[in-house]
């Protein structure tokens, strides 16, 4: 949360995987939050880099797009 931003992300997890997303007041990288969740992507070690800083979703993405 970024309380004097006006920004909240939270993300829902099934086991390694993002099953969904609730965000406020942001738009970067939605596209990024849709395609981990469509996809399906086993986040493995990501899942608990996620919990503690929401915001690395992109390098989460790109972590997992290159392997």
């Amino acid at each position: 949360m970024d309380e004097n931003g006006y920004k909240y992300l939270r993300l829902e997890f099934d086991g390694d995987h993002l099953v969904g997303a609730l965000g406020i007041g942001l738009t970067d990288h939605v596209g990024v939050i849709r395609g981990l969740i469509q996809n399906q992507t086993a986040l493995g070690d990501w899942k608990e880099r996620l919990q503690e800083n929401p915001h690395r979703v992109m390098e989460a993405y790109v972590a997992h797009s290159q392997t």
